[in-house]
């Protein structure tokens, strides 16, 4: 029997709306009573999940939370750490210099939220993350050497991001986990950071075996979860590179393909 569901939320639970849907939710509380422990987790800070958290009714003493793709792994009882992986400061303005140039944009974020420049959305237009609040400075002046930066992201057109990526200095990839989680943008973690990462932690917290646990996904950055779970699922709406990857491909994040999942591996139903 499963005993751990690790769920993505942007483009996996949520719909393209970014709600979730009433099948998907009584599936989850379903679980959760069944003794399943059912874990949001992605690449967005935990202050990007807080509603989603409440929603599914997944704050209380024995309920969890992976965040920062794995940097951070969150009881959700009073959201204290029982692990965490930062950058720090000297970090930053050593990744820095190579990754910004004239057609990218550069975004830290850090316990308390987003730090961005002067010059954010003129390079790149985007609508900013709403959940989280953002503080302009200057990175190279204003962050200090030991200050704890939980990731730094990399935003740009998709040509412009997939070129950098992909020339990446040898340097930074034997220091950091770098991560491309949309086509306009990539961050860098601190190494070994991943949703993986964070769910094997949580796993040995639990005493709950790789084997016993589901994630399903549909991102880049949930290829290391899907293939490190003991079922990895791919959502129908995913990449192809994550589909090959996966044991199983559910319906899409429009059709209740989380639910779907939980039906045929959880509840032995399906429709």
């Amino acid at each position: 029997m499963y005993k751990l569901v690790a769920i993505d939320i942007d483009g996996t639970l949520l719909k393209n709306d970014k709600t979730i849907s009433e099948r998907n939710r009584e599936c989850i509380n379903k679980a959760v009573k069944m003794g399943i422990k059912v874990v949001i987790t992605t690449g967005r800070p935990i202050l990007g999940i807080m509603t989603y958290l409440k929603e599914l009714d997944l704050i209380g003493e024995d309920e969890y939370a992976i965040a920062d793709n794995g940097a951070t792994v969150y009881n959700t009882k009073d959201f204290s750490l029982i692990h965490e992986r930062t950058l720090t400061g000297k970090d930053i303005k050593y990744i820095y210099p190579y990754m910004k140039k004239n057609n990218t944009e550069i975004e830290l974020h850090v316990p308390e939220g987003g730090l961005i420049e002067k010059d954010a959305g003129t390079v790149f237009p985007k609508k900013r993350m709403p959940y989280m609040e953002l503080k302009t400075i200057d990175i190279l002046k204003d962050v200090k050497d030991e200050d704890k930066i939980l990731k730094l992201l990399v935003f740009g057109e998709p040509n412009v991001i997939e070129n950098m990526y992909s020339s990446i200095p040898e340097e930074l990839l034997e220091k950091y986990t770098v991560v491309r989680a949309l086509n306009h943008m990539f961050e860098f973690m601190y190494k070994g950071s991943t949703k993986a990462s964070g769910i094997e932690v949580l796993g040995k917290h639990l005493g709950i075996k790789r084997e016993e646990i589901i994630s399903i996904g549909d991102e880049l950055n949930d290829l290391d979860m899907i293939e490190y779970a003991g079922l990895g699922v791919a959502m129908g709406n995913a990449r192809e590179e994550v589909k090959s990857k996966a044991n199983f491909i559910t319906k899409s994040n429009e059709e209740d393909g989380v639910a779907y999942v939980f039906e045929k591996f959880c509840f032995g139903s399906e429709s």
